[in-house]
Order: C-alpha cells, then structure tokens, then sequence
C-alpha cells in the first residue's frame, strides 16, 4: 500500500525507507485533558489505518506508560518498552529513547509531553507536528486560553484542539482566537478505531 495524506503544510508517506519518521508532538495546556488518550488514539490510527510503523514516547513524569504496560502485558514497573496492537511504547522517555527510535525505522514517532506547564516546551516546538490539547471544561478554559495568549507573539506553529467542552464554546473561542479550534472525537476506548475517529484524523493528516 502506497499512499500520501495531504495536510497543512507536509505530507505523511507510509513508506519503506524514510530517511527520518514524522515526529508528531502533542502537550496540553493543563492536567486532565486527554492528552495521553490522544496519544493512543493517534497511534491506532497511524497504525491500523495508515499502517505505518509508530512508537509513543511518554515523555513526562506522569508514569502512565507503566500502568499501561502492567495491564496490557504484564509488565512490572521499570520495564519501560512495550507493544500493543503493532504500536510500541516507551515510558520515561527522553532525549535518548528519541534518538533511538530516529534510527529504528519508525515512520511515526508520537512525544506525550504531558503539560506545558512541566518544561517541555521547547521539545515540544522542534516537533515537524505540534498538537495542543486543551479542554473547554469551566475549571480548565483558563489554561488553554493562558497558553493561546502567551504564545501569541510568537509565529504560530501549532495546532489547537479541546477534548471537552460544548459547541458553542469551541466556536466562540474559534472567532476569539481567529484560528481553527478542532474537536476531538469523543473514544470510550482510545485502541478502538470508529468511522468517526477516521473521520476526524482524515482531516487532521
């Protein structure tokens, strides 16, 4: 299978022989916005769509890839490499586990960085795809709505989108910000790929 995926200003091409993998960045701008959860599903449909080889980076201190890897293959809490569904992942990452995987023949390689607000930032900018996560929940606007305004001198490269929040908000901070404001499709299960969630990353990619 050979296929290019048009997007905003690069090309995802799932073929053998890349020179280096799309690195694909994501932060939130507070805790409890689904980043880690967007990291999986993002995964899922790299893989079991696109069928790209990718590996997800957990780089922050949360430890969420050991409780993965504890519940999804038994791995006890230090063995920080793991693969489900042709996905690998790697808890406690870092500048080394990324330069690791550069050369492993990864074609997708996703960074958690966890939160802006953890010091990851300037990881998070040399990514070729900056994704930010925030939530348009009452007691987690803010925060998104900080990280907009502080970066807005800035020359924008990243894209913004919410986990949570209604509608009518999402659009009304889309006209505050003048830029896109995508929203993530609602997953009970970040593993399972919908027509929905195809939908979505479609537009994305």
């Amino acid at each position: 299978m050979r296929k290019v995926v048009k997007r905003g200003w690069k090309l995802i091409k799932p073929f053998k022989g890349a020179a280096a993998p799309e690195l694909i960045g994501i932060i939130g701008t507070g805790r409890g916005t689904g980043v880690t959860h967007f990291a999986v599903m993002t995964a899922g449909y790299l893989t079991g769509v696109m069928r790209m080889r990718c590996a997800v980076l957990e780089w922050n201190s949360h430890e969420s890839f050991y409780a993965m890897g504890s519940v999804c293959c038994g791995k006890k809490k230090g063995e920080n490499s793991f693969r489900v569904l042709e996905t690998d992942y790697f808890a406690k990452a870092g500048i080394d586990t990324l330069l690791l995987c550069k050369k492993s023949g990864y074609q997708a390689v996703i960074v958690d960085y966890g939160t802006a607000k953890e010091g990851n930032l300037g990881e998070f900018f040399r990514c070729g795809r900056q994704l930010v996560v925030g939530s348009l929940s009452e007691w987690q606007i803010s925060e998104f709505l900080e990280f907009e305004k502080r970066e807005i001198k800035a020359e924008r490269s990243w894209e913004s989108l919410v986990s949570f929040g209604n509608e009518e908000a999402r659009k009304s901070l889309e006209k505050r910000l003048k830029v896109p404001v995508r929203r993530i499709p609602f997953s009970f299960d970040p593993f399972s790929v919908t027509s929905e969630t195809i939908s979505f990353y479609e537009q994305l990619f």
